[in-house]
């Protein structure tokens, strides 16, 4: 099961369901690189989230290097920028028109699709690392810049990026506030097998991952609990506190660790969020430390 955020409910819980308590102190802990959590998850090992999604939003459109080029919301205050992941840029607009004049200039194809993500096609992949979009919320613009030896270069087109949406702000305070880079890479030659047999998201770069690798997908986060052989996508509403979310959450992992205990159709339960992993086996389930 992978929880979006879980990190942040633990840490701000006062206490940890029994259920998930059991996950996190017997299972086999791995820490996961937010920026490729999703395609680790699915199979093992680190692919580009902009080409995975990309399956998802132009599936006729995916070879090459992509790098997600995002709309995000920005909030100046007296002492920093902050940003808000959250936000949508008519690919109509003469802002968004004016942006892809500019990209384009520099030898990229900006592509903005209608559910709100963004790609530049590249001619090569950077030699930078940035940030995702779930490291932003709360977050000053200056820890979270693109690091690396390209950084300058990305740096110099997101300020840029900014004075363009800035002009046209002035008539149109609904536009964003920049966009935002992440994500950049190429999707192997060869298909590379999942660890699962179906996705259960509503993750475009979950949904783009399964239906590269050619996975069953339901396009849902159930609160009807886990599917064996699948990645379910469960997320939390941020409308409860963190202590009513793991309740929720713990209510379907301790079915979950109870077939794992007593049933033989469960062999293995993995609870995930971005920045790491339990996995729980009968053997550890049944251990009394």
């Amino acid at each position: 099961m992978f929880v979006p955020g879980l990190c942040d409910l633990l840490r701000e819980a006062a206490q940890v369901p029994r259920p998930i308590r059991l996950l996190l102190e017997r299972g086999d802990g791995q820490d996961l690189d937010p920026a490729t959590c999703h395609s680790r998850l699915l199979f093992g090992q680190a692919l580009p989230a902009a080409a995975l999604s990309r399956c998802f939003d132009r599936p006729d459109d995916t070879s090459g290097t992509w790098l997600r080029a995002d709309p995000v919301g920005l909030t100046p205050d007296l002492g920093a920028v902050w940003l808000e992941s959250q936000a949508g840029l008519p690919p109509d607009s003469a802002a968004a028109r004016e942006l892809v004049e500019r990209f384009a200039e520099e030898g990229m194809r900006l592509d903005l699709c209608g559910s709100g993500r963004g790609y530049l096609a590249l001619q090569d992949e950077p030699e930078c690392r940035f940030s995702p979009p779930w490291q932003l919320a709360g977050e000053s613009m200056d820890r979270v810049w693109p690091e690396g030896p390209d950084a300058l270069y990305w740096r110099h087109l997101l300020n840029e990026t900014q004075m363009i949406l800035h002009q046209h702000r002035q008539s149109n305070t609904d536009l964003p506030g920049s966009l935002w880079f992440w994500g950049a890479g190429s999707l192997p030659a060869a298909v590379v097998p999942g660890r699962v047999r179906g996705v259960h998201a509503t993750s475009p770069e979950l949904q783009g991952a399964a239906l590269w690798a050619g996975l069953e997908v339901v396009q849902s986060c159930p609160d009807a609990g886990l599917s064996a052989g699948a990645l379910v996508e469960w997320r939390p509403d941020h409308a409860l506190s963190a202590d009513d979310n793991l309740a929720r959450l713990a209510e379907l992992l301790g079915a979950a660790v109870r077939r794992l205990r007593f049933s033989r159709t469960l062999r293995e339960l993995e609870l995930a969020g971005e920045h790491r992993a339990w996995r729980l086996s009968t053997l550890r389930a049944w251990r009394p430390w």
